[in-house]
């Protein structure tokens, strides 16, 4: 990726929100890990997963030092800032005690073992998650004709089960056939 970011002068931005909601000794991989990133990519890192601080809007990005110069200039002009309270929070989270972000870890590894063993025991073979509070899903192929929007919604209204359509995440969760 970098590689192909220098070639092509293009720039990287790289989510990596869920760093720390990883299982089975996994480990998320930085895009600051690869030689030469900072060069041409930025990353990003929220508090919402790790430490429970959704919709706080609390994060941090590093990289590329014009890049981060200047998304930082883009954010001052929609916001003046981020509530003193809860950077003060922000900062003891991430200078206390990290027993929490392993507490939440184990809590969604648990509903992660529950989830995948009861769809297993339903025929439905997805595979284990290593991060993230997510299972991928694809639809049974008696189904997958529906797309995933029609599926989704055959699910709640049928067995009562919330999904999120495939449709939403582009072409990396859709078929190809279901993209013409």
């Amino acid at each position: 990726m970098v590689a192909l970011a220098k070639r092509y002068d293009v720039l990287v931005v790289h989510d990596l929100a869920y760093a720390d909601i990883v299982y089975d000794g996994w480990k998320a991989p930085s895009i600051m890990q690869v030689p030469g990133a900072r060069d041409v990519a930025v990353e990003f890192f929220t508090l919402s997963k790790s430490y429970n601080m959704a919709g706080w809007r609390i994060g941090f990005m590093v990289g590329n030092k014009t890049l981060v110069s200047a998304l930082a200039r883009i954010k001052s002009y929609h916001d003046y800032g981020t509530f003193t309270p809860l950077q003060v929070a922000a900062i003891a989270a991430l200078e206390g005690d990290q027993q929490c972000v392993r507490d939440i870890a184990e809590q969604y590894k648990r509903r992660r073992d529950v989830l995948v063993k009861g769809l297993h025991e339903a025929g439905w073979m997805v595979e284990m998650p290593k991060a993230s509070m997510y299972v991928w899903a694809k639809i049974p192929e008696q189904y997958a004709a529906m797309g995933s929007l029609e599926f989704a919604k055959k699910l709640l209204n049928e067995a009562k089960v919330c999904v999120s359509p495939g449709i939403g995440f582009g072409d990396y969760a859709t078929p190809m056939y279901a993209l013409h």
